[in-house]
């Protein structure tokens, strides 16, 4: 069953308690907020920026023969 919050006078909304504790979330805690397929999406902020992308291109390297052969490859090509 969808949850609802009514918005303030303010446009402040409480997110509602099944929705806090199945993220984790406490006062203070940053959110972001996202516009996705029509819908507002709501989600904790990493700790971490660098953390949350750490490894995010890995296997796009892959593809190229790892990042050394890829940068060894470009540089052959400069001389």
């Amino acid at each position: 069953m969808p949850l609802s919050s009514r918005l303030t006078s303010k446009c402040q909304v409480t997110v509602p308690k099944e929705i806090r504790k199945a993220l984790r979330l406490s006062p203070g805690n940053l959110v972001h907020f996202a516009i996705e397929g029509g819908k507002a999406v709501l989600r904790p902020a990493p700790d971490s920026h660098a953390r949350a992308l750490k490894g995010l291109g890995k296997d796009a390297w892959g593809s190229l023969g790892g990042a050394d052969r890829f940068l060894r490859r470009e540089r052959d090509s400069w001389a």
